[in-house]
């Protein structure tokens, strides 16, 4: 986003969605979504720091950590590592969790989400003046950069033209993820 933000007029506003909230509405903290929830929190907790430009600098430190280098969100150095990378207290994963109120704040950002935006999956990305209508996705393998990246935001933001498209999938193929089997 960084990329096309230097080339397209953008303003991202962070909101949070919990596949934890999805997937195990009876125990959040229940695997194998525990460390998204808690995560979160944690971005809950940096937004009451530094509003939405701290969301956005932890959410990419993460998104670094677990995509990039490929390392494990379960490990607390990791996640400190996060936290200062994004200019935010050592500690604030740790006040986070032991704060009930980001639980509480999380789990009525999440309804939002589901109310205003008819998410069901993450990411979802609604553009400005559309309501009640956003994309989930896209999905993509190999994150794009300079051009590409900003062909791909503006294919998306067209896309948003059509309120009469709700769905569209291709196979997978190539890329890391290539096809998926089928589990019987």
């Amino acid at each position: 986003m960084r990329v096309v933000a230097k080339q397209r007029p953008v303003q991202v506003a962070w909101k949070l969605f919990s596949l934890a909230m999805v997937n195990h509405p009876e125990d959040y903290n229940a695997e194998p979504h525990n460390k998204g929830f808690h995560l979160e929190r944690t971005i809950i907790a940096a937004r009451r720091l530094g509003g939405n430009d701290a969301v956005e600098k932890l959410y990419m430190a993460i998104g670094d950590a677990q995509h990039g280098r490929r390392e494990d969100l379960a490990d607390k150095n990791v996640i400190v590592s996060c936290l200062k990378t994004a200019g935010l207290p050592e500690d604030l994963y740790e006040k986070a969790l032991a704060d009930p109120s980001t639980a509480t704040d999380l789990q009525a950002e999440h309804e939002v989400a589901v109310k205003d935006m008819a998410a069901f999956g993450v990411p979802t990305i609604r553009k400005e003046g559309n309501a009640n209508m956003g994309w989930f996705g896209p999905i993509i393998d190999n994150v794009p950069e300079g051009a590409e990246a900003v062909k791909l935001f503006d294919f998306l933001m067209m896309s948003f033209e059509f309120p009469n498209m709700f769905e569209m999938k291709r196979t997978r193929v190539g890329g890391r993820l290539g096809p998926q089997p089928v589990v019987n």
